[in-house]
């Protein structure tokens, strides 16, 4: 006699009127991605209503004893337009496209398109010096809640909603998790170059007053100290001691005005790759221009993987420079498969709204990619060069950050650079704090 099995399989339900690739994909990251949930879609109103289990309605009015969102019609469109979207406040949280006499109060389907897709990345706009999308731009920072992860919180609020109309359903177990990521730009200070180009640098140190940069040239060429930014040592200790998930990215571009790291051929830049690959994970830094010439991609993903005998793909783009959906799929195409560039190099927080990984959803040609997308939490340099805060500032600023992402049971996704916190030792007490904090979050989430 077989033993009756007490777990009981669900398969959601979700009534449209029509299929859309947006619906589509959205269901995908809100459901079987974020939740652990599977479903299925129809437009058959029978074969909705006679449906015996749990089921969503997503249209213009209710059927029967569903869940019922309210849909606008921004999912079913194909094409990209200004749009006008309208914001709500409720317990401090803010939602976008608000609805009236449904279960939910707001169409989180469309809220949380509108952000993980980019669309107003889509629209034309007036970028920076550098032509990057301006942060100040965005609709999260223009209605206050760029440091909020808006699209988890909302995914948190109708878990629990459908938990209430639905007892049955169980959702996955979240717990919070971290990468420390660290963007090589400049290997080394002075290590590396030639002796006669550190003499000319050092000329122009006693010319510009620069003594201590003198002193320090000097003491590494002839006297055999470590180079100032040559903090790899410690970084490995402190990744492998709290077992870190970790991942370094190299520039290893054709010299430029933004690109001045040691020559992909370098000796020193050859030792370093194979000695950070020992104990973390490394991915290709595309250079500054890389966004506009993608062949750029693939030969500098080739260098590194020349370099270092692996298969990259994991990519991160210099100055956080990207355009869409044009480089993304450049990515694609040379074989990447996750992306770290998602955030904005002036603010720190959410630029997509989310704190988890996600895909990428082309919408000039309207279809989801394999590209998984790894949200950017915050970066040293955004507090040093763009916002010229202090370190203890900076600190607590990235501690609130840590937290919202905590609550949540985010990913946090920090960049550092070797050349922030090794020359600089109130930053590397930043750095410091940081990784205990992290590692106190991640113990706790794991009890």
């Amino acid at each position: 006699m077989a033993l009756a099995v007490a777990f009981k399989f669900i398969m959601l339900l979700i009534y449209l009127l029509q299929y859309s690739s947006r619906c589509q994909y959205v269901f995908d990251l809100i459901f079987k991605e974020e939740s652990g949930i599977d479903f299925r879609i129809t437009n058959n109103v029978k074969e909705f209503e006679d449906y015996p289990g749990e089921k969503i309605n997503y249209s213009d009015n209710k059927i029967g004893n569903e869940f019922f969102i309210k849909a606008s019609s921004f999912l079913f469109e194909t094409e990209i337009r200004n749009q006008e979207i309208r914001i709500n406040e409720k317990d401090s949280v803010k939602y976008l496209f608000p609805t009236e006499g449904d279960d939910l109060g707001f169409d989180i389907f469309s809220s949380v398109f509108y952000l993980v897709s980019r669309y107003e990345e889509y629209l034309p706009f007036k970028g920076d010096k550098f032509g990057r999308f301006k942060a100040s731009d965005s609709f999260a920072f223009q209605n206050n809640f760029l440091q909020k992860p808006v699209v988890n919180i909302w995914i948190e609020i109708f878990k629990k909603e459908l938990k209430m109309k639905f007892p049955l359903l169980e959702f996955k177990k979240e717990n919070f998790n971290s990468v420390i990521t660290y963007d090589i730009d400049v290997a080394y200070k002075f290590k590396g170059r030639s002796l006669g180009r550190n003499l000319g640098a050092a000329i122009l140190d006693i010319i510009g007053f620069r003594g201590q940069n003198f002193k320090e040239r000097i003491q590494t060429l002839f006297f055999s100290k470590r180079d100032p930014w040559d903090i790899y040592d410690e970084l490995k200790n402190i990744i492998s001691k709290n077992q870190l998930s970790s991942v370094f990215f190299f520039l290893l571009a054709d010299k430029s005005e933004h690109d001045r790291n040691l020559h992909f051929q370098n000796p020193e830049m050859d030792k370093l790759i194979n000695t950070i690959k020992t104990f973390s994970e490394i991915g290709i830094h595309p250079s500054f221009h890389s966004s506009e010439i993608s062949d750029k991609i693939v030969n500098e993903k080739q260098r590194l993987e020349k370099l270092s005998g692996e298969k990259i793909t994991k990519s991160r783009q210099h100055y956080l420079k990207f355009k869409l959906p044009d480089t993304y799929n450049a990515l694609l195409a040379s074989g990447i498969s996750e992306d770290y560039s998602m955030g904005f190099p002036e603010i720190p927080g959410f630029r997509a709204g989310i704190s988890k990984p996600f895909y990428f959803y082309d919408l000039k040609n309207e279809k989801a990619t394999s590209l998984k997308i790894v949200p950017l939490t915050c970066m040293d340099a955004t507090f040093v060069y763009y916002l010229e805060k202090s370190p203890e500032k900076s600190l607590a600023e990235i501690l609130i950050l840590l937290k919202e992402v905590k609550n949540i049971n985010g990913t946090f996704v920090s960049i550092f650079h070797n050349d922030i916190i090794g020359g600089n030792p109130k930053w590397k007490s930043v750095y410091d704090q940081v990784i205990r904090q992290i590692k106190s979050s991640l113990k706790k989430s794991n009890l």
